[in-house]
């Protein structure tokens, strides 16, 4: 009797044992968990210690969410190689030009919930790839292709702004990293002529660089002689105004001189403006008695010289 009534016990015991143990899950590190109750969502769930789940009652979803995804519009990568899609890489531009375009699409799981629950993978996928066509088409219909062909960054920026803006609005749980043309080119009747007007541009560019190099060396050495010339010019006016300064000042101390005493100071100017032009004169001196008696002086060999 007792063995009889122990029985159910045991089993009841070792089946809640079981339940139990049934119910631990761990998050790992590179995931986020969430966790349903009777088909609801009830909590998210971080990476960390082991956890635990009322098996039967509560659902657990793991996803990873550190990693990269990315999705390839005009072109998919294979085992073999790469395949073209050309349907998806035909767009046109603000000028009415077609322009063909390659791009990729990376992106991470921002929200885990909206991630899991509001799409089913399918469905999710196609809302992406939806989504970053029209982004990418629109930016390149507000912009000439000469633009789309030279000013990729620009265009990478918008369109990501746009697609995360669009995904938002979707709720799908995902943040876009980075939009990136792979390939962007003119149809291929035209492709050369656009090869053509890219490489004037690029010629234009790097002359441009060049000019701007040139001028960078030029002006600053042209500023330079400049303000030497400048200098020079203030030291040679400095220095001629205290030349004149001084002759002013020895004018000056000849006119003090002269009016204390006129005539010595008169002939003493005489005597020194002698001084200074004789020595470089030739000189005859005649005397004064036999002036009469002497044939004038006339220095003919001078004069026969000058001939």
């Amino acid at each position: 009797m007792r063995a009889a009534r122990i029985l159910p016990l045991g089993i009841l015991v070792a089946g809640l044992l079981l339940w139990v143990s049934r119910g631990f899950y761990d998050v790992a590190p590179d995931e986020q968990a969430i966790v349903l109750r009777l088909g609801r969502y009830d909590r998210t769930v971080d990476p960390g210690r082991l956890r635990w789940h009322a098996p039967g009652l509560e659902t657990v979803l793991s996803q990873r969410v550190t990693t990269t995804l990315r999705e390839e519009f005009g072109y998919r990568t294979t085992a073999t190689g790469t395949e073209e899609h050309a349907e998806e890489k035909r767009m046109l531009t603000s000028d009415e030009n077609l322009v063909d375009v390659d791009f990729v699409v990376q992106y991470r799981i921002g929200d885990v919930r909206q991630y899991l629950l509001n799409y089913r993978p399918d469905e999710r996928e196609n809302v992406i790839r939806e989504a970053a066509r029209a982004a990418v088409r629109a930016v390149v219909a507000q912009n000439p292709i000469d633009q789309v062909l030279t000013a990729r960054g620009l265009i990478h920026d918008t369109a990501r702004e746009q697609l995360q803006a669009a995904l938002d609005a979707y709720h799908i749980g995902v943040h876009v990293e980075n939009i990136q043309l792979q390939d962007v080119a003119a149809p291929e009747p035209v492709r050369e002529a656009f090869a053509d007007v890219t490489s004037a541009q690029q010629d234009r560019e790097r002359a441009v660089l060049e000019a701007q190099g040139y001028a960078d060396k030029v002006v600053p050495e042209a500023r330079g002689r400049s303000e030497e010339t400048v200098n020079l010019a203030h030291a040679y006016h400095d220095r001629r105004v205290l030349e004149a300064q001084g002759q002013v000042a020895g004018f000056k101390a000849v006119l003090s001189e002269y009016k204390k005493a006129p005539d010595v100071t008169r002939q003493r100017l005489y005597l020194e403006t002698l001084e200074q032009i004789l020595p470089k004169m030739d000189k005859v001196i005649l005397e004064k008695d036999g002036s009469g008696q002497v044939v004038p002086y006339l220095p003919l060999s001078r004069r026969e010289g000058a001939k």
